[in-house]
């Protein structure tokens, strides 16, 4: 009899740990900020020591000047951070993939490169998607241990759409890479020493991205909301005028 076949994301899922945590204290500052839900991963998480060691493999948050779904999540590949901030149907951008937004000059760490629908249907410490269900009502929360939560400000994004950028460009340590390599590449572009982009920093950069993303739903230009980047190596629009 044929084994039965785990999609990827039940299989990093299995053995992950929610906690509801309404503030957290993110890595790579002493900022603490409230949140909606967090996640650890075994299976996504660094095995070697470094500054993500103590880091969470998900957050979930609502950004409350814009009311837009954000989420740092960690890459099965690279073990790098990603960050995703979501639109509702209203939005002009909704439904458009990244190549088409040339129109729109969004400043972001290393420029927007996912666009997609909510992952409803993925397990929710892997997903790219907002909070869903209650705590103790998802089947799949309970047979796996976790506890999923929803908020009043949570409800409604699972008709979202995420745009998302990810920390493993040129002069972005990930974890999971060969270090004096990836060094190494990085000196020869001209980069003085690679850093390792922490919750902290890609945090920033989803609030960054939300406020140019409320500024085009307003019909603005989003260069005239963005408040510049965290680091300027490897945003594509930093000399924008």
């Amino acid at each position: 009899m044929p084994k039965k076949t785990t999609k990827p994301g039940k299989a990093l899922a299995t053995t992950a740990r929610a906690t509801r945590e309404t503030h957290h204290a993110l890595v790579g500052s002493s900022d603490v900020v409230r949140v909606d839900a967090v996640f650890r991963v075994p299976a996504v998480h660094p095995t070697q020591i470094g500054p993500w060691s103590a880091e969470a493999d998900k957050i979930s948050w609502t950004d409350m000047a814009t009311g837009y779904g954000c989420i740092i999540r960690r890459s099965p590949v690279g073990k790098h951070l990603c960050g995703y901030v979501s639109v509702p149907p209203s939005h002009p951008l909704f439904g458009r993939g990244t190549e088409t937004l040339g129109d729109h000059l969004v400043g972001v760490h290393g420029g927007l490169d996912y666009a997609a629908a909510c992952q409803a249907r993925e397990p929710e410490p892997v997903s790219i998607c907002h909070p869903s269900g209650r705590e103790g009502s998802s089947r799949g929360a309970r047979s796996s241990g976790q506890n999923v939560y929803e908020n009043d400000v949570a409800r409604g994004h699972d008709d979202a759409w995420w745009f998302g950028f990810s920390c493993n460009h040129l002069g972005d340590v990930k974890p999971e890479a060969d270090y004096k390599r990836h060094k190494d590449q990085a000196l020869l572009a001209g980069v003085a020493d690679p850093v390792y982009r922490t919750e902290a920093f890609v945090y920033r950069e989803c609030l960054r991205l939300a406020v140019q993303l409320m500024a085009i739903a307003q019909g603005r230009d989003p260069r005239d909301a963005d408040p510049g980047p965290v680091s300027t190596v490897n945003d594509p629009y930093r000399n924008r005028m």
